[in-house]
């Protein structure tokens, strides 16, 4: 595997959590509480939930500067 067929997959990993992140809230919110409103906004803030992970085990596996 090619560097750039591993990034095509990082990339589309990536996007299907980002979508299934944002469907589950909606979801569930919508189950919750019954409106279609909310349920949208909650989806949209569930869309943030994968890169907000990533940017955390960016930023645990970051080198660690010893001196």
């Amino acid at each position: 595997m090619d560097g750039n067929s591993f990034a095509i997959g990082v990339f589309i990993a990536f996007n299907v959590l980002s979508v299934a992140g944002g469907l589950f809230c909606a979801r569930r919110s919508y189950v919750r509480h019954r409106r279609p409103l909310r349920a949208f906004m909650a989806g949209v803030g569930g869309l943030f939930i994968a890169p907000a992970v990533l940017m955390v085990f960016v930023a645990l596996a970051r080198p660690q500067v010893r001196g």
